[in-house]
């Protein structure tokens, strides 16, 4: 019978941070979420020193109170997985979109250095969110014995991560960042300079829903809001996210030849606003470039835990 062995995830977004200690059969033996606001202190540096210090206490407190799964050969590591863009070689963050003011910033080895000091001694892992939420969708989820598949994350921001014939497409530790695909070119051509308001995350994410929502005039702070207002004019939105998700996996599928695509993050919580729409709008681009290209896309099984569940994975993958 194989040993059953544990790893700590961290999943670090725009808004929130996730963590669990996990199995090797990919249970959750304890979870935690925890709002984190990037603004705050309005000082990226003092921000990345709070926010290293809470993923540190967070894994301290697992080994407190979870000493025999947290200790010897039994433990094999920290995953980390981050919003992008990234260099997963080399740990570092580079220019992080939904990290205000964060420029390069070598966190994999900043966050090892914080659990060692705080008397943790332990090796951490780094991914790209998406990414990882494929390697979960892979491990335990509905990619099972696929070789070839993406996630997209739909939440603050548009992650993708693709699993090209059984490894993350990435290239020198970076990679999969189609989020970041043009998909309003005519806006591009206007303002050249607001090339994040024209991407696929610029129209499709909750930072974009909310920054276009305020354009028409809404008053609310979130996507939650946004939708209790129950304001017939903000569904064109809704149906340029589908618009814009559909474009995503289109390309997704004519760069790759997927086997899948799964959608996972915060967003698909209102999946009924965009879900539908995307999918036909998907089928009706696909067929006219070529149907043989055209895979099934669902929601992911591992669903909001994606994220922390492959960033469990990491240390599997990686030591």
């Amino acid at each position: 019978m194989k040993k059953t062995t544990y790893t700590i995830g961290f999943d670090l977004g725009g808004t929130k941070l996730a963590a669990a200690l996990l199995s090797n059969k990919g249970d959750m033996i304890d979870f935690i979420k925890v709002p984190v606001d990037m603004k705050r202190e309005g000082s990226a540096a003092k921000t990345q020193k709070r926010v290293i210090g809470l993923m540190a206490d967070i894994a301290l407190d697992f080994k407190k109170r979870f000493p025999k799964e947290t200790s010897g050969k039994t433990f094999l590591g920290i995953g980390l997985a981050s919003a992008g863009p990234l260099n997963a070689a080399e740990g570092k963050l580079i220019h992080p979109v939904n990290y205000p003011g964060w420029k390069i910033v070598p966190i994999r080895d900043l966050l090892e250095k914080e659990v060692l000091r705080q008397g943790f001694k332990t090796k951490v892992y780094f991914q790209h969110d998406a990414t990882a939420a494929a390697l979960a969708e892979g491990w335990v989820g509905g990619a099972k014995a696929m070789s070839s598949f993406a996630v997209v994350s739909v939440g603050t921001g548009i992650g993708s991560g693709v699993i090209f014939n059984g490894l993350p497409a990435q290239s020198r530790g970076m990679g999969s960042e189609y989020g970041h695909t043009i998909v309003d070119f005519k806006r591009l051509q206007n303002q050249p300079n607001k090339l994040h308001h024209c991407t696929v995350e610029g129209v499709a994410s909750g930072t974009g829903l909310l920054r276009r929502a305020k354009e028409m005039g809404f008053q609310g702070n979130s996507v939650e809001e946004l939708i209790e207002t129950k304001d017939a004019k903000y569904g064109v939105l809704f149906n340029e996210m589908a618009s814009a998700l559909a474009c995503l996996c289109y390309n997704l599928s004519i760069g790759y030849n997927l086997e899948k695509i799964f959608l996972s993050g915060g967003l698909i919580k209102i999946k009924n606003l965009y879900f539908n729409d995307m999918k036909a709008h998907y089928k009706t681009m696909i067929r006219q470039m070529n149907p043989a290209f055209e895979c099934k896309i669902e929601i992911a099984k591992t669903k909001n835990h994606a994220g922390v569940l492959g960033a469990g994975y990491l240390p599997y993958l990686y030591r």
